[in-house]
C-alpha cells in the first residue's frame, strides 16, 4: 500500500479514537448545562469552522486527534452557571472521567465481537524469556494454557521445507503437549533424524494444521535441529457463562493486567542493564503506531482485518487507562483535583493546579519527542 496513504489512514484511525474520547466530555458537559466554547477535529490551523447552539465545531490541519474547550476549564472562579469551574468537584470530575468511559466501551465491544467470532479464545505472544525467565503471568479471568510459538523460520531448513509459518503454535508434537520451550527443545533434539508429527494452530489464520517435519542430526551452528526460532505464548479460553457474557470487559481487563506486566517487566530490565534502551526500543508513540497500522492495512484477507480491528480496541483500552492515571496534564490529573476537593472539601488553588499541569505538560512532550524519535529510528533502521 501507498506510504501516503497508510499514514493517512494510520493518523485517522488515531483521530476517531482521541474524538470519540472528547466525545465523551462534550456530550456530558453538555447534558450538565456546561458552555462548551468549541469542539474540534484535529488541531489548528482551522480548515473549517461552524458555529452553533454557542459552540465552535471545527476540523483543524493536523490529524492527530482532537479537543474540548469548555467555559472556565482553566480552574479560575466564575460566576457564570455555564462555566465549568462553577460546578461541583463530583460534577466537574464526571465531565473529566466520562472521555475515559467512551473509549472503555469502544473497547468492550469490539472485544466482545471478535471473541465472540473465535469461540472465546485469544492466543496472546509472549516473545522471548530474558534471562532464562518467562513474563509470569496469571491472568485474573479465563482459563489460561502455555504454548511453544514461531516466531521465525530460517530457509533451507526442516521448518522450512515443511512449511512451518511464523506464530505457528505447537498444539502438540506426536500427540505430546509442550508449555515451555525448553521441553520442546529437548524432545526434537532427541528424535533428531526422526520423523515428528506436529499439530499446529497459526494465530493470525486461526488455523489448524498438520505438519511433518525430521530434525537434523548435524546442524549448523546457531540453527537447530529444525531452524526455528521460538517464543512463548498462552491461550486464553472463556468457557463459563458469566465469563461469556462478560467477555468484552473481563478481556479488557486481562489486556490490561498484562501491559502492565510487560511494561514493569521492561521497567526492571532498564534498570537492571542502566540504560533506558528495553523500553525506548519497544514502547511507541503515535509514529510508531501509524506504522503497526499500516502493516494491518496492508495485510491481504480477513487476518490483516482481524488483526487491525484487535489494534484498535486495544488502543482504545490503553488511551482511557493513560487518562485516567493521576498525570499532570491529563485526564487522571485533573481528576485527581476534582476528588480530592470533593473528599476534603478543600480546593487547591487554580494557580498551583495551572503550575502542576504545566510541568507535567512539558514533561509529556519531552516523552513524546524521545519515542518519536526513536519510532522514526525502527521505522528506517
Amino acid at each position: 500500500m501507498n506510504i501516503i496513504l497508510t499514514i493517512i489512514i494510520g493518523a485517522l484511525i488515531l483521530t476517531l479514537l482521541v474524538t470519540l474520547h472528547e466525545l465523551g466530555h462534550f456530550f456530558t458537559a453538555k447534558f450538565f448545562k456546561v458552555k462548551v466554547e468549541e469542539f474540534g477535529i484535529g488541531f489548528p490551523p482551522k480548515l473549517w469552522s461552524k458555529k452553533k447552539g454557542g459552540t465552535d465545531y471545527s476540523i483543524n490541519a493536523i490529524p492527530a486527534g482532537g479537543f474540548v474547550r469548555l467555559l472556565g476549564e482553566d480552574g479560575e472562579p466564575s460566576s457564570d452557571p455555564k462555566s465549568f469551574a462553577s460546578r461541583g468537584p463530583w460534577t466537574r470530575a464526571t465531565i473529566i472521567v466520562s472521555g475515559v468511559v467512551m473509549n472503555l466501551l469502544l473497547a468492550f465491544i469490539l472485544f466482545t465481537v471478535l471473541l465472540v467470532l473465535s469461540n472465546f479464545r485469544v492466543d496472546i505472544p509472549l516473545g522471548v524469556p530474558t534471562g532464562g525467565q518467562s513474563l509470569d503471568l496469571n491472568f485474573p479471568f479465563g482459563t489460561q494454557t502455555s504454548k511453544v510459538m514461531v516466531l521465525f523460520v530460517q530457509d533451507n531448513t526442516p521448518a522450512h521445507e515443511a512449511q512451518f509459518q511464523q506464530l505457528d503454535e505447537i498444539t502438540s508434537a506426536d500427540g505430546r503437549t509442550f508449555g515451555e520451550i525448553e521441553s520442546f527443545q529437548r524432545y526434537v533434539t532427541g528424535n533428531a533424524g526422526k520423523e515428528i508429527n506436529f499439530d499446529v494452530y497459526n494465530i493470525l489464520d486461526r488455523e489448524s494444521r498438520k505438519v511433518v517435519a525430521t530434525p537434523r542430526e548435524n546442524p549448523p551452528e546457531g540453527e537447530g535441529s529444525l531452524g526455528v526460532f521460538l517464543g512463548e505464548a498462552v491461550t486464553i479460553q472463556y468457557s463459563s457463562l458469566p465469563e461469556k457474557i462478560l467477555v468484552g470487559p473481563l478481556h479488557s481487563i486481562n489486556m490490561i493486567y498484562y501491559q502492565a506486566n510487560a511494561l514493569s517487566d521492561l521497567v526492571s530490565r532498564a534498570f537492571e542493564e542502566g540504560t533506558p534502551e528495553p523500553v525506548t526500543e519497544t514502547v511507541s508513540g503515535p509514529v510508531g503506531i501509524v506504522a503497526m497500522i499500516g502493516a494491518f492495512i496492508g495485510a491481504t484477507g480477513a487476518k490483516g482485518i482481524w488483526a487491525l480491528v484487535e489494534t484498535i480496541a486495544l488502543l482504545s483500552l490503553i488511551l482511557a487507562v493513560i487518562n485516567v492515571l493521576p498525570i499532570p496534564a491529563l485526564d487522571g490529573g485533573r481528576l485527581f483535583f476534582s476528588v480530592f476537593e470533593g473528599i476534603t472539601s478543600k480546593k487547591i488553588s487554580p494557580r498551583v493546579e495551572r503550575l502542576v499541569h504545566a510541568g507535567g505538560f512539558v514533561v509529556l512532550i519531552l516523552l513524546f519527542i524521545l519515542i518519536t524519535y526513536n519510532d522514526i529510528i525502527k521505522i528506517f533502521r
